[in-house]
């Protein structure tokens, strides 16, 4: 292993001379070693130009990036627009992050040129020029939540290096880099070092195909960065290049081939559909970004490493031992904050054998592996499970560190972020920390919360992650309407200033933001239910769309032929009528939208009688809804015709169960002598087939929800339902029994022990005989008993889950 990591012969292929115009040195991201190497080879070789992997149409962020003031960590944001469908068909919205560490070889180098007055630039094609010249699910175009520019999967994840594991007896890439790339680093002359990072390069180069290179955009961004290295080249003696380690070869082999480089194209993009923003970061984030495939985990415990590093010409292991036993350190003191007993004995135990560990692996010292494992076998007593792990999240925790940047006050910031900014300014909300705050608002009592309320609505419609609503009406999705009060919580993060450049292409301020937003969806929505959905969206926005969606609601009405989507519009849109007094809205349109879905939904009513009983509940709802509406004179001359098309429904054969009981119930509410169609439909259930009496409690569900009273009058209905519970076998009734418990859940407390006396009355007993009765049917008490010893064990689990998701 030593041998062909140590071997010097890959420089008669990339040489590494001082004396030459061209100096190439390779890296991995975010590496401590790396950045040690690179500044002493910097100030060895003296360069007059440092050129760096990175897109070029950032370099006008890199005296932000540079400038005293700022506090890594710190990201540049990348974002392209494929509005010309030069990526694909699917014009998608693309980002990517390039994240800056302390310990960043880029971020290093670029510092010492902008201190020492030395001519610098980024080399590489602007973000959108790679996402063309790159194939579907390749490179930055893979489906990932988050994309990072700076992606070393070549050098993890190939043949070369699943060998070199096995060979070593390493457990995986990130253990094997720490090992012979960062701690045997600091026994080694930089010479050696590039050496080694050329020979391992190399070889995992030449086992990825030239396909996979073609496919991610390897070869024509190299085809790139090569061009741009021979312009400068031209006006500078000295030349120094820091790229990933995979680009090496291909750049030296570019740059020394008798053949022309070939021409990249490039396109004139504007500022809306191509740019690139600095943006504050967190090492928290980098390490969740990036994981196996670029740059170092752990980003805090390597911090340390870099911090003892920087500035020193003569080091050693101790470098290493001394981070690890801070970090062992800092996990004792906090697990014993959180009541959980580490002893000196303990932490005695955890060095001994990370020691050993360190000298059983062949290591010059000890690492972060060593470290886990310790701290695994010395601070955990017994077995590992997820009550017992708490030592090692506190380790990762501190491991993967908590340190955010901070932007120097002359960085240009995006007009978004600006104007959100400046709303927090007025408003009295924190927008310069992470911490969680929480805020309550009385939106009707006092006009500055509500504005606050509106401003988090907004923030949220731009998928910001800012705010969220933790007590208060949810006027979206109808629940808690009651509550006059709202109560948030918010913090600013990552997602917020990335989501906030994502907006800019809509507006300079958050409003027309959103204003604008909300006027391309709806152009594009075809569903009514959506679009009354963001019609609410704007109303709780303080946002006037009622021009734009005027036209284009009257065209979704009329084109959409979902039942469901129009019944939900009714109900968005009834809602927003209720609230226009509170909300001391003058909006009109709103009742002609309502009056359009009504017209056509009872159109669609009488086709769903034949229903999939999965969805007879939704349309249940729906048909109440409309009654409602009529019945409180909303549409009274609609009246007679809603009525009509409820008679003409409950002749249609074979209808479903419940719907057809909701609407008979209906009917039954609007004329008291259908309670004989009603009792004539329940006897056919009664005497029918098994299946007709299971069919009968769904009948009686549906009945109920919209005509519970009929159980109230007289005695009849009871005697019938009784009728057909006694002609149930045992397993038929466990069947049906969620249904007749559905079904008696739309009773009040009071109407129960009515409806017990009527029951007991059949048996000569009183209603608490029923309501209080310890007698049971014996299976019928078995199977209970064993449904709530399940139900229990399962309730258990839950909350045994969230004490530890609280830990």
């Amino acid at each position: 292993m030593e041998r062909i990591l140590r071997n010097k012969e890959i420089f008669k292929i990339i040489p590494f001379d001082y004396s030459d115009n061209i100096l190439f040195f390779p890296i991995r991201h975010h590496s401590p070693a790396c950045s040690y190497h690179l500044m002493n080879a910097i100030r060895e070789y003296n360069p007059d130009c440092i050129l760096v992997e990175g897109p070029q149409n950032a370099n006008r962020l890199i005296p932000v990036l540079t400038d005293d003031n700022t506090e890594l960590p710190v990201a540049f944001y990348y974002f392209y627009k494929d509005t010309a469908k030069l990526v694909s068909e699917e014009q998608k919205d693309y980002k990517c992050y390039y994240p800056f560490l302390d310990a960043s070889p880029e971020y290093n180098a670029l510092n010492y040129a902008i201190k020492t007055n030395t001519e610098c630039s980024f080399i590489d094609l602007p973000y959108g020029e790679i996402l063309i010249n790159t194939a579907e699910n390749s490179g930055m175009r893979e489906d990932r939540e988050i994309q990072s520019y700076n992606d070393d999967s070549c050098l993890s994840e190939n043949d070369f290096f699943k060998a070199l594991c096995e060979k070593t007896g390493m457990r995986n890439f990130e253990e094997f880099w720490e090992n012979f790339f960062e701690i045997d680093a600091l026994s080694l002359s930089t010479e050696d070092f590039v050496a080694r990072m050329m020979s391992y390069c190399y070889l995992s180069r030449q086992d990825t195909p030239y396909e996979n290179m073609q496919n991610d955009g390897c070869i024509v961004r190299e085809q790139y960065m090569a061009k741009k290295i021979k312009e400068y080249s031209e006006k500078y003696k000295r030349i120094l290049v820091v790229t990933g380690g995979f680009h090496t070869y291909g750049l030296y082999t570019l740059l020394n081939s008798s053949e022309k480089i070939p021409e990249v194209t490039i396109h004139n993009f504007d500022e809306k559909t191509q740019n690139v923003f600095a943006m504050a970061y967190s090492l928290e984030a980098a390490d969740a970004l990036n994981g196996y495939a670029s740059g170092m985990q752990n980003p805090g415990f390597y911090d340390k490493v870099w911090k003892s590093l920087k500035n020193q010409q003569d080091i050693s292991s101790d470098v290493y031992n001394n981070a690890v036993l801070e970090t062992l350190l800092s996990t004792a003191k906090k697990a014993s904050k959180q009541n959980l007993l580490i002893t000196m004995s303990d932490i005695s135990s955890a060095v001994t054998m990370y020691e050993g560990l360190a000298l059983m692996r062949n290591k010059k010292a000890a690492g972060l592996y060593e470290l886990y494992d310790s701290v695994q076998s010395c601070f955990i007593k017994g077995e590992l499970n997820l009550s017992s792990e708490l030592p090692l999240k506190i380790l990762s925790k501190i491991a993967t560190g908590d340190t955010i940047g901070k932007l120097c006050p002359t960085a240009e910031k995006s007009p978004l972020i600006i104007d959100f900014e400046d709303n927090c300014h007025k408003y009295g909300l924190k927008a310069d920390t992470v911490l969680e705050q929480k805020i309550e608002l009385d939106i009707f009592a006092k006009p500055k919360h509500m504005n606050i309320s509106r401003f988090f609505y907004r923030v949220n419609f731009l998928k910001t992650n800012f705010a969220k609503r933790i007590k208060g009406a949810d006027v979206v999705n109808g629940t808690d309407r009651s509550r006059i009060r709202e109560q948030w919580k918010y913090s600013r993060s990552i997602e917020t200033d990335s989501a906030l450049i994502d907006a800019n292409i809509y507006g300079a301020t958050i409003e027309e933001a959103c204003k604008v937003l909300s006027a391309s969806q709806i152009s594009s929505e075809t569903s009514c239910c959506e679009a009354a959905k963001l019609y609410v969206e704007c109303f709780l926005m303080n946002i006037d769309v009622s021009e734009k969606f005027y036209d284009r609601m009257n065209d979704i009405i009329i084109d959409d032929g979902d039942f469901f989507s129009i019944g939900k519009g009714i109900y968005y849109f009834n809602m927003l009528l209720s609230l226009k007094k509170l909300y001391n809205s003058d909006d009109e349109i709103v009742n002609i939208f309502l009056s359009k879905c009504f017209q056509k939904i009872l159109i669609m009513l009488p086709s769903m009688m034949n229903i999939n009983p999965d969805r007879s509940q939704e349309c249940i709802k729906i048909c109440k809804m409309l009654y409602t509406l009529v019945s409180g004179g909303l549409f009274k001359n609609e009246y007679e015709t809603l009525f009509e098309t409820f008679r003409t429904m409950s002749q249609i054969p074979n209808p479903e169960p419940s719907l057809y009981g909701a609407v008979l119930g209906l009917l039954y509410g609007n004329d008291v002598s259908y309670k004989a169609e009603i009792n004539k439909a329940l006897n056919g259930y009664l005497s029918g087939s098994a299946e007709m009496h299971r069919q009968g409690a769904s009948f009686i569900r549906g009945l109920f929800y919209t005509a519970r009273d009929i159980v109230l009058v007289g005695n009849e209905f009871v005697k019938m339902i009784n009728i057909l519970i006694q002609s149930l076998s045992i397993d038929d009734f466990m069947e049906i029994l969620p249904e007749f418990k559905l079904a008696f859940s739309y009773f009040t407390p009071s109407e129960i022990n009515d409806t017990a006396e009527k029951v007991a009355a059949l048996y000569d007993k009183k209603g608490t005989d029923i309501t209080k009765s310890s007698d049971f049917y014996t299976e019928l008490y078995a199977e209970g008993s064993k449904l709530e010893e399940e139900i229990c064990a399962e309730i258990e689990k839950m909350q045994n889950g969230k004490l530890q998701e609280a830990d």
